[in-house]
């Protein structure tokens, strides 16, 4: 292999390492995925950075999807999913993904607020489809969220793709949560 090849090779190992960054501006509806791992939300955007990873299961809950689309978007630290609105259409924080051969997907952004207009508790909507399965819609709640009552309090009793999630913060601030989804 001759020395450009090589760097070819090495440049396009490490750009299908990196996370791609996610269109953000409520333009993600039409979009195609183009890897597992992006950033919807730059270090610019307010509120508690959060690292969100998991797999696409079939039914079994453990056979993993490989090459299954997530679409996921949420509202922003204040509570809104468009500039100054509610929305859902024109999220301006939202990504798209498309699971790896281990059905992995993950996203960087941060913690959602709840709705500056009142209601439930914060959380991401996820749209899942891809081979073997149909369109289906899935949510992440955060395990102590007060709007969740008594259910929100304890998560490690839940399975793994159970709509409720702890979260650990790490070190510098991030927050991580796993969030499989089990694909009906």
């Amino acid at each position: 292999m001759n020395q450009r090849a090589f760097t070819a090779v090495i440049i396009a190992a490490v750009a299908s390492a990196a996370p791609a960054v996610a269109q953000n501006r409520g333009d993600c509806q039409g979009k195609q995925p183009e890897t597992w791992s992006i950033i919807i939300a730059g270090p610019d955007e307010p509120g508690t950075r959060m690292v969100v990873e998991g797999r696409v299961l079939a039914a079994d809950g453990t056979t993993p999807i490989a090459g299954a689309t997530v679409f996921v978007f949420h509202t922003d630290d204040a509570g809104y999913y468009s500039p100054g609105g509610m929305d859902e259409s024109d999220a301006r924080l939202c990504g798209l993904m498309l699971t790896d051969a281990q059905g992995r997907y993950r996203y960087e952004t941060v913690k959602p607020g709840h709705y500056a207009t009142g209601g439930p508790p914060a959380h991401v909507h996820y749209r899942v489809w891809g081979p073997g399965i149909s369109r289906q819609s899935f949510s992440l709640n955060f395990e102590g969220d007060p709007l969740l009552g008594e259910r929100g309090k304890d998560a490690s009793a839940n399975p793994t793709w159970a709509t409720i999630r702890p979260a650990t913060q790490g070190e510098d601030g991030v927050l991580h949560i796993v969030r499989d989804l089990r694909a009906r």
